[in-house]
């Protein structure tokens, strides 16, 4: 540390402490009063040589006066000040520097510390601000925050015991407060909420605005990974309280994604990513949490990706398979029709189980056509079993509908194009229906319902009993059957309350002139359980498990 006043400061140890970070104090009057020598060493003076007395001396000519302007706005009311010049070096080159300055308005100081970006400039180099700031919250935007990561990480070459951590944070529902507050109040939020994360962390941190709510926190020389985790606990303890914007109180709460620094080398952008992922999966654990990043979330993110992009041919190139499960009719144990699943003959990774394509499938809406196609091979393999069984009663066959399909505007007209192209009656079809289907728009998604209806499909209404209101909307639908979840079938026969409830559902839907599907009957006990009870049709693993069209077919031929 080059010490050019003799005035002590609480501050001087902290220089000693951070030999590679560009610190310096200086007074009201500019005047230098301390400079780090990591930043007299980077400005190429030696020990020998004198450094400028002034803070504006170490700046281009061409950046001194807005430079002084902008200091010139702080006080206690405006404590922190972060903006960009160019700064001379002895051999006259000039070195592109971001400025974060802290005002102590007890002793009159400013302190200052600096980051070195990337880009090499010479005296008749264009200034920083529009190109590293973001306009909105005057923080440092994307770029800049993974050039001073760049730095970061060349530091961390020269000094392997530098601990460093990076924070991916995004402000949960933060849509809700757009959608219902307006644009301006989200505005209002994400300032105010870039001022509490700059004023958490110390002048030498960098606190950065990525893209939309998300905002990105680069904490260096920390001591453990405990260091990180405090400084999260103050943000979140800070954003207890209510935010007061514009009359309007809103509360928020952050995620933040975590990664620590690590002994294999990696980018800034893959670091970042990392950071990305992580904070996806505290927003998925509800909000207001944190993940530190490890390895297997990096490969499940990478499974996925190539699974979406695989599923994205799977249609095209015919390895879409449809599965048919039975449903049977309790009273006279006959097979009366199929509930058809889509399957996923993955070229290299064999069958792919549902559990893992179809969530792909509803976040990146590739359930629409996966859904089309489904319908259309269950509708043309009912019609082809209708024409070769002729002499039996016909079968019909359920569908399972996403929330998606039912949002889409192309339903009902695709609905009615199978039909025809198949040749299938309507009332040979039935379109299963979920409570979450009916989030988040109930009253157009009953209108689609009763179009359905009127078309003579039946509806059936899935996993009953697992939602939060079904009973509260129960009535109002247009559906036709109940499909209990099989969560209450499993212990039926063990658990009293599981058969209290299933005969309370039974009565309820039996009022409402519905008729009733058990799901997961693996028992003869469950089947008998249900028969006494009236219910009209059963399907699980008692009869068959879900099988291909042709091990369908001959269960119909043998009967079950």
């Amino acid at each position: 540390m080059y010490r050019i006043r003799r005035d002590d400061t609480p501050f001087e140890s902290f220089f000693f402490k951070l030999p590679d970070t560009f610190l310096l104090v200086f007074d009201e009057g500019l005047r230098l009063h301390l400079i780090s020598d990591a930043w007299l060493a980077t400005l190429g003076y030696d020990q020998e040589a004198t450094p400028p007395a002034n803070f504006l001396d170490l700046l281009h000519a061409d950046d001194q006066a807005a430079s002084r302007d902008k200091i010139a706005t702080m006080g206690s009311d405006n404590p922190t000040l972060r903006f960009s010049a160019r700064c001379r070096r002895v051999d006259g080159s000039c070195l592109g520097v971001v400025w974060n300055i802290s005002f102590d308005a007890e002793r009159r100081l400013y302190y200052a510390s600096a980051h070195e970006t990337a880009v090499h400039l010479n005296g008749s180099d264009a200034h920083l601000p529009d190109t590293f700031v973001d306009g909105l919250t005057g923080l440092p935007n994307r770029s800049l925050f993974l050039d001073r990561l760049e730095h970061t990480l060349r530091r961390r070459e020269r000094r392997k015991e530098l601990m460093f951590a990076v924070l991916h944070c995004g402000i949960d529902r933060f849509k809700v407060v757009n959608h219902s507050l307006g644009h301006r109040m989200g505005d209002l939020l994400l300032m105010s909420v870039a001022g509490v994360l700059r004023d958490t962390v110390r002048p030498t941190d960098m606190v950065a605005r990525l893209a939309g709510d998300e905002f990105g926190i680069l904490l260096e020389d920390i001591r453990d990974v405990s260091a990180t985790l405090l400084v999260v606990s103050r943000i979140q303890q800070k954003l207890v309280m209510p935010f007061q914007l514009d009359g309007h109180e809103v509360f928020v709460t952050v995620s933040f994604g975590i990664v620590f620094s690590g002994d294999t080398p990696r980018s800034p952008e893959d670091i970042l990513r990392d950071a990305n992922l992580s904070m996806v999966q505290a927003k998925a654990h509800g909000g207001g949490n944190y993940v530190l990043f490890d390895k297997q979330l990096h490969d499940q993110a990478v499974h996925r990706l190539e699974l979406e992009l695989d599923l994205r041919h799977a249609v095209d190139r015919g390895q879409l398979e449809a599965y048919f499960q039975p449903i049977v009719g309790l009273a006279d144990r006959r097979l009366h029709g199929f509930e058809a699943l889509a399957r996923w003959r993955h070229p290299g990774k064999g069958l792919v189980s549902p559990v893992e394509f179809i969530p792909v499938a509803e976040e990146t809406g590739l359930i629409v056509p996966l859904g089309r196609w489904i319908l259309r091979e269950a509708c043309r393999q009912a019609r082809a079993w209708q024409l070769r069984f002729a002499d039996r009663p016909p079968l019909s066959v359920s569908v399972n509908l996403s929330a998606r399909q039912l949002a889409h505007p192309d339903l009902l007209s695709d609905v009615a194009a199978i039909l025809a192209e198949t040749g299938l009656p309507s009332t040979l079809l039935k379109l299963e229906i979920t409570e979450s289907a009916m989030m988040g728009n109930e009253r157009q998604a009953i209108a689609v319902l009763g179009r359905l209806r009127e078309m003579g499909i039946r509806l059936l209404l899935d996993d009953f009993g697992t939602g939060y209101s079904s009973l509260s909307y129960l009535h109002r639908l247009p559906i036709d059957t109940l499909k209990i979840d099989r969560s209450f079938i499993t212990n039926l026969h063990a658990n009293p309350n599981d058969r209290h409830f299933v005969e309370t559902i039974v009565h309820l839907a039996h009022k409402l002139g519905l008729d009733i599907i058990c799901e997961g009957v693996e028992q003869a006990v469950q089947a008998e359980i249900l028969a006494g009870m009236d219910v009209e049709y059963s399907q699980g693993f008692l009869y068959s498990r879900p099988v291909a069209a042709h091990e369908a077919e001959m269960l119909i031929i043998t009967g079950l």
